[in-house]
């Protein structure tokens, strides 16, 4: 808790940042923008000595700042200096809400880079490509190409544009008046090389590829090239629909997607290493999730954008809602965010900043303007001419909170219902929560934040985390890395799962058994969302990660340790599997892909708590594109245990497995008291009986490992066989380095957390970076509620 103990002095007075300069006697001639790209809160520029900027010129954490520093400089060592003044109460600044304590700094200072643009006299900014795609038959596209020119000279000029992609360059004369900016266009009218016939389209993840090409573009000014600059972009169209329900979905290049998300949130010291944002969007591929949302900084460099664009990673983006409530802000609450109308300007120029910032990426799917709270009707019309002007057709949505517990429509004087919702829940609900509720956050519409509530890691993390000797029990200071307000405590969460997997008796027991009751709750959301697709359009569960190291909503934690709901969600998100609706208790496919399936097979087994198979039956079935399709009905078992396990197997017509999913089921029901919902979630009055899990028996499983150097990977292929007759339930399997002892992150496993039916044998692959490790260098080992440190396998 060293944290709280930080002396804030420091950060309430203002901080100099300082830069020398070597230009020579050549470079001075050029033209020298200095950009700022991120400064909390306000700041004065210095060159030389002399102050540059004027009154209140840099104020803002979302404004990018440009100065044209070039009458300053002089040849040879030049000074820039820059005085930060940090936020103030009542300040619009940027942070984090509940999820985590406030850095002890307010996040003063340079949060993002500062650069120098050297360039002749004309300057080129923000290139952008946007494509219209013919969507019923996917084979052409048009490609309007524009970048900003900016004449940096008093005298009227002339230029040549020229711009080169997919094998082409095209030229465009100009001309710009003295001071003048202005945006050029290249468009498939005057340019009809621009409709590209059978593009190589740029899909999200799991609908498709995303192939990147680059656009260059340069200026001639006296037949010098003046600037140059360049950018990857990829063919797509992203477009918004609603449903007749007043629902809003979103469809790639035609094709209607169901959105599946997490919550980002930076690191609280803004530390994050390009190496870790990376690894953290290889995990949101790898659960087979197609989004996340931003909120609070927005990444502090373009890292996150760059592989979003590369792994198929979609991205949504708006202000946080830091800036509605007096808690965070500290201003008055009223009916719309707090933006006062002097700042209308000010704040409308900084977003539309941050979208030329960031316009060119594929990834780029939502533009959000408030969060809980509608923009004033005022500022939404300025911030709609902006959007009109630099993105025209792409998707903006005016709050994230589209309707209110108890029925209150936050609906826009200026562009209505903004077809979202945001009415939780936030803390523990049961899997049958998602299909039954019809009025609140259940599997229905666009739920933009959401999920059931804490996600305590696994032990290692814990250990890491907190001092020994408040391991066990759970105490004020694991309270200090739960939420903040309403969620600095699990007892909504403990009351359930105590009442449903029973009191743990160490912390060994507490950390395993929550893997088992995260990924159980993460699993239900996700999956009764793909159950309901297309009335129900996306999710974004909250949240995907954590700023520091905590125990509340995550799905890895901040040491990229992949929990039980990253497996969970990762088993839901799968482009083809079979879903056990807690509802109608029947069985579903759901498949994501853009092209059906003929003579697929269902597999369904149930199992008694102590493993007596109780059912079986084999289904042949198929099933169309982008579809979700009720299989098979599952017949009532009369002789069913209070626990009891069911297992659901799709083969191709070889035999071959597509997909597995394994569900822990009880014939005691939970049921939500939908009466009683908050904000915060819906009360569950009686709870399903998961308590026969502690008394399986100890499975006695075989472990081989062969291991393999691929790429600046290793990868490990884990053949687990089960040769009792009994279940060998929820097995994790973990990559140690038996140098330090330490599980080796981060780690992609192909699947975790298992389940073994009697006598099966299953291959399990996975991989690590190599870093400087040697095959020799890693142990697999085995561990599940029974055998806790089971080794096997160098």
């Amino acid at each position: 808790m060293a944290l709280k103990k930080i002396d804030k002095k420091p950060f309430k007075r203002p901080w100099w940042y300082r830069k020398e300069l070597t230009i020579s006697k050549s470079e001075i001639k050029l033209n020298h923008q200095l950009i700022l790209e991120g400064i909390n809160y306000k700041a004065d520029l210095w060159i030389n000595g002399e102050k540059i900027s004027k009154s209140n010129q840099i104020e803002g954490a979302f404004g990018i700042y440009r100065f044209n520093i070039s009458p300053f400089l002089t040849p040879g060592k030049n000074i820039i200096a820059l005085k930060v003044s940090p936020p103030k109460k009542g300040d619009l600044t940027l942070g984090f809400v509940d999820w985590n304590p406030e850095a002890p700094d307010g996040n003063m200072g340079l949060w993002r880079g500062v650069r120098l643009k050297t360039s002749g006299n004309i300057s080129l900014n923000h290139p952008n490509v946007r494509s219209s795609v013919n969507t019923e038959t996917l084979d052409e596209a048009a490609i309007t190409i524009s970048v900003f020119t900016e004449n940096l000279t008093p005298d009227t000029l002339d230029g040549l544009l020229k711009a080169e992609l997919l094998n082409q360059t095209l030229s465009k004369e100009i001309k710009l008046a003295p001071g003048e900016e202005k945006e050029v266009f290249f468009t498939p009218d005057d340019f009809p090389s621009l409709q590209i016939k059978n593009p190589e389209l740029w899909w999200p993840n799991n609908l498709g590829d995303q192939p990147l090409h680059s656009l260059k573009v340069n200026i001639t000014e006296n037949n010098q090239i003046s600037d140059a600059v360049q950018i990857r972009f990829g063919i797509r169209q992203v477009e918004d629909y609603f449903t007749e329900e007043g629902h809003r979905g979103f469809k790639v290049n035609g094709q209607k997607f169901l959105v599946k998300g997490g919550g980002w949130v930076d690191d609280m010291l803004l530390t994050d290493s390009d190496e870790k944002v990376k690894a953290q969007i290889d995990y949101v591929k790898h659960m087979n999730l197609n989004t996340i949302r931003l909120e609070g900084f927005w990444g502090n460099n373009n890292t996150l954008y760059d592989y979003c664009d590369e792994q198929g990673i979609m991205l949504m983006i708006g202000w946080s809602c830091q800036w509605e409530w007096e808690s965070y802000c500290g201003r008055p609450e009223g009916p719309y965010m707090s933006i006062y109308p002097e700042e209308y300007e000010r704040e409308s120029n900084a977003y539309r900043q941050q979208v030329l910032r960031t316009r060119h990426h594929p990834a780029m799917l939502l533009w959000t303007y408030g969060s809980d709270k509608l923009p004033h009707p005022d500022l939404e019309k300025i911030l709609d001419k902006h959007m009109t002007e630099i993105a025209p057709g792409a998707p903006v949505v005016t709050t994230c909170r589209g309707v209110e517990v108890g029925g209150h429509q936050n609906t826009s004087e200026v562009s209505g219902p903004s077809g979202v919702k945001m009415l939780g829940p936030y803390d523990w609900v049961p899997p049958v929560y998602w299909y039954t509720d019809t009025l609140y956050g259940g599997a229905y519409g666009f739920n933009t934040e959401t999920g059931p509530g804490p996600q305590i890691p696994p032990i290692e993390s814990i250990k890491r985390m907190l001092p020994e000797k408040h391991h066990w029990p759970v105490d004020s200071m694991w309270l200090y890395h739960f939420g903040r307000n309403e969620f600095q405590t699990i007892d909504r969460y403990l009351r359930a799962f105590n009442n449903r997997y029973e009191e743990s008796h160490s912390l060994k027991e507490f950390a395993f058994k929550n893997q088992i009751s995260s990924y159980e709750a993460i699993r239900g959301m996700f999956e009764a969302f793909a159950v309901n697709k297309y009335e129900a359009t996306g999710v974004i569960q909250w949240m995907l990660n954590s700023a520091w190291p905590e125990m509340y909503w995550q799905l890895y934690d901040y040491y990229l340790r992949p929990n039980g709901a990253f497996y969970g969600t990762k088993k839901a998100g799968a482009p083809l599997h079979p879903i056990y609706n807690y509802k109608d208790k029947n069985i579903y496919v759901n498949n994501d892909y853009l092209n059906g399936f003929e003579d697929l097979f269902l597999g369904i087994k149930i199992f008694s708590s102590e493993s007596e198979k109780l059912f079986s039956a084999e289904h042949a079935f198929s099933i169309g594109a982008n579809q979700t399709n009720m299989i098979f009905e599952l017949p009532e078992i009369s002789n069913r245990s209070t626990t009891w396990f069911l297992d659901l197997r799709i083969t191709d017509n070889t035999g071959k497995e597509l997909a597995n999913n394994f569900y822990w089921l009880s014939t005691k029901k939970d049921i939500p008291d939908f009466e009683a919902t908050t904000w915060v979630h819906t009360p569950t009055t009686e709870f399903a009986d998961f308590s026969a899990i502690n008394e399986l028996t100890t499975p006695e499983l075989t472990l081989e490992v062969t291991k393999e150097e691929v790429k600046e990977k290793i990868l490990f292929h884990c053949t687990l066989e089960n040769k009792e007759k009994k279940l060998a339930f929820f097995n994790e399997l973990m990559a140690v380095d038996n140098r330090s002892g330490e599980v080796i992150l981060p780690v992609l496993w192909e699947d975790n957390y298992i389940t073994l039916l009697p006598g099966e044998k299953r291959t399990i692959s996975g991989s690590v970076d190599l870093n400087n490790l040697t095959l020799e260098n890693i142990n697999i080992e085995l561990k599940n509620l029974n055998t806790i440190n089971s080794t096997s396998g160098k």
